[in-house]
């Protein structure tokens, strides 16, 4: 992944206000996409969000924790059930043959979650680096079932209009689920789901991780709290994203009769203080630019409806008795 100057201003695209608040659902519409503000999530006290569903969905095993994995530990913990969704096998992702990345990627992923606090895994296994040659309709059919059965609130992926994407794996992915997101709340698309008891479900929140130099964000999340979790989470992705790197850099220093004392004594050690010291700069860099330690950029859209309609208002406003 190419990541440097991955949250460089002009990703800002004309944004010129920063909203430090607490969001929430008094705020539903403060940072809506075509308003050109960034806001700021900070930590929330308790357990806010509890009752609600998270939907993180990406393509490959080190997706979610390079672009978001502080923001999903943060909304875990502040009380949203979580679930993770991989769209590719990643067979291409590994120093063995396809078969034998496959089972890695699949290990490492489901040991990832759980670092995150993810309570379920799904994986679809479409052919890595070939999505785009899946039927789009079968791949959004799936997401929508998903949508409905799991009553997902907030949904976490790519954006599906992101520029400078060459990943078919990651486009692919971003645009279904930007139609399954809205698909899903519909009352006669796919009515067999309601057969089986199964209702429609529209998705509220979506946030789209930034992936690529100069896509756009109007929100930063503090991961401040969460960096910890993020660490280890990149840490638990050997067979890609370099989560073995520090023990390999260690291994390598011992047969040269050296040693960096930042990666300690042990692999595990050192594959956590690499990713520390050397994989996450550019989240530190943009904290700093909004007063935070460690941030997250996101295009946020909020599809919440906060008080009356205009309809409703005129009439409360103008209605008069027979």
């Amino acid at each position: 992944m190419d990541r440097e100057s991955l949250f460089n201003k002009a990703a800002l695209a004309g944004a010129g206000i920063v909203s430090a608040f607490n969001t929430g659902p008094e705020d539903a519409w403060a940072a809506r996409a075509d308003v050109g503000e960034v806001a700021i999530e900070r930590d929330q006290p308790g357990r806010p969000h509890k009752g609600k569903v998270l939907l993180a969905i990406h393509a490959h095993l080190d997706d979610i924790p390079y672009y978001c994995g502080g923001t999903c530990a943060k909304l875990i913990g502040e009380g949203y059930t979580g679930y993770l969704l991989r769209t590719s096998n990643d067979e291409k992702c590994g120093g063995g043959t396809d078969a034998e990345n496959i089972k890695s990627n699949e290990t490492e992923n489901i040991t990832m979650a759980k670092v995150l606090g993810f309570s379920d895994v799904f994986d679809f296994y479409y052919r890595n680096h070939r999505m785009n040659n899946i039927s789009s309709q079968e791949f959004r059919s799936r997401v929508v079932f998903l949508i409905r059965m799991l009553k997902v609130d907030t949904v976490i992926t790519f954006n599906p209009w992101g520029h400078g994407e060459e990943n078919p794996d990651h486009w692919m992915t971003g645009r279904v689920v930007e139609e399954a997101c809205w698909m899903s709340g519909m009352g006669n698309d796919y009515p067999e789901h309601f057969e089986a008891g199964i209702k429609p479900y529209g998705v509220k929140e979506r946030y789209y991780f930034v992936g690529r130099p100069g896509q756009p964000f109007n929100r930063v999340v503090d991961i401040s709290s969460y960096i910890e979790q993020k660490i280890q989470s990149i840490a638990e992705c050997k067979s890609q994203g370099g989560g073995r790197n520090g023990s390999q850099l260690r291994a390598r220093l011992a047969k040269e009769g050296k040693r960096l004392p930042i990666l300690g004594n042990d692999d595990e050690t050192a594959d956590r203080e690499y990713v520390r010291h050397f994989l996450i700069d550019e989240y530190a860099e943009l904290g700093k630019q909004y007063g935070l330690k460690y941030a997250e950029p996101f295009y946020y859209i909020d599809q919440r409806r906060q008080g009356k309609s205009r309809v409703e208002q005129y009439i409360e406003e103008n209605a008069v008795g027979k």
